[in-house]
């Protein structure tokens, strides 16, 4: 069944990059390579890009620290910045397993680490959904779009009910998960700043979207809101999506389909296809980035196989 829906998530996400371009390439516009401008439009994209992924390694350290981990600095950062390229192998569970196995070298317990994985994705999507929610909300666009008088009339109740939904669902995910199966205390302050550092990350992407629409006069109508509010849901959706490797497709399509309603086709295809390749740079440069902090990080003694964390350590064996 995992095995199907990753080949109908990977068929749907193809089909639906087909479909796009099948509609925009026709009028993809071209791009001055040779102003200085268009290079500081995709430098400053892809240095967001790489900002957002620094502190997505920070909220993950958050997150193991939560679970009582106390590894040394460094060390959860690297585990975060190397597992992402793993995000592109086909399944869209590569990174997690990479993390995983990063982890138990670092001596985590497997219990652990499998909790914090299951605790982070739940965090994220809740955040996604929130920030999703809050940046459409806040657009007069999309209000409008709503039934007659809805929109406005739910907008402020809902933006300012959602951060306290949130708030609650984690503090009653420790009540039911945690103290009732006798487990370790924890500590929801550090879940609560991990997803605050998590809206930042996704704040910080669509900010890279706008930067590469600036490449393109029809970008005129798009706004630093619309295009955040236009990543956010793609983003969302090209997470939850099984068989899209790091969205491929789906994140891609829904942020060309998205903007395509204020800057014509063509141009949101380019748009999309210019953030995808940034990505991808920029997920190889914090690849490299997370080598560079393993390497000269400390690590847990012994390395490979080191003391399980939370176990005493053990006295030296000595011979006659």
């Amino acid at each position: 069944m995992i095995r199907m829906l990753r080949y109908l998530g990977a068929a749907a996400a193809l089909g639906l990059v087909a479909f796009v371009v099948w509609r925009g390439a026709p009028e993809l516009p071209p791009v001055d390579l040779r102003a200085p401008a268009t290079w500081g439009w995709l430098g400053t994209a892809l240095g967001l890009y790489a900002a957002s992924q620094a502190l997505g390694a920070i909220a993950w350290r958050a997150v193991l620290s939560a679970h009582g981990s106390t590894l040394p600095a460094g060390r959860a950062e690297s585990q975060f910045l190397l597992s992402q390229i793993g995000k592109y192998v086909p399944g869209n569970v590569g990174h997690l397993v990479g993390r995983y196995a990063l982890c138990r070298q670092d001596g985590v317990p497997g219990a652990r680490i499998g909790s914090a994985l299951t605790m982070e994705i739940g965090v994220l999507l809740a955040t996604a959904a929130l920030v999703s929610a809050e940046l459409l909300l806040a657009l007069p666009a999309f209000r409008g779009a709503l039934a007659t008088g809805l929109g406005e009339a739910v907008a402020g109740p809902v933006t300012g009910l959602m951060p306290v939904l949130l708030i609650a669902a984690l503090a009653a995910l420790q009540v039911v998960l945690w103290r009732r199966a006798g487990r370790p205390r924890i500590a929801p302050g550090k879940l609560v700043a991990a997803g605050a550092l998590y809206a930042i990350t996704l704040v910080l992407m669509g900010l890279s979207v706008w930067c590469l629409a600036r490449l393109f006069p029809a970008a005129a109508g798009v706004d630093l809101l619309t295009a955040t509010a236009v990543f956010s849901v793609a983003w969302t959706a090209g997470f939850v999506m099984p068989g899209a490797p790091g969205g491929i497709g789906i994140r891609d399509g829904i942020v060309a389909l998205g903007l395509g309603l204020f800057m014509g086709e063509g141009a949101a295809l380019a748009v999309a296809v210019a953030h995808r390749l940034v990505s991808g740079i920029g997920d190889g440069v914090t690849f490299a980035a997370g080598l560079g902090l393993r390497a000269v990080t400390r690590a847990p003694e012994g390395g490979a196989g080191a003391r399980v964390e939370g176990t005493p350590p053990q006295p030296p064996a000595f011979r006659d």
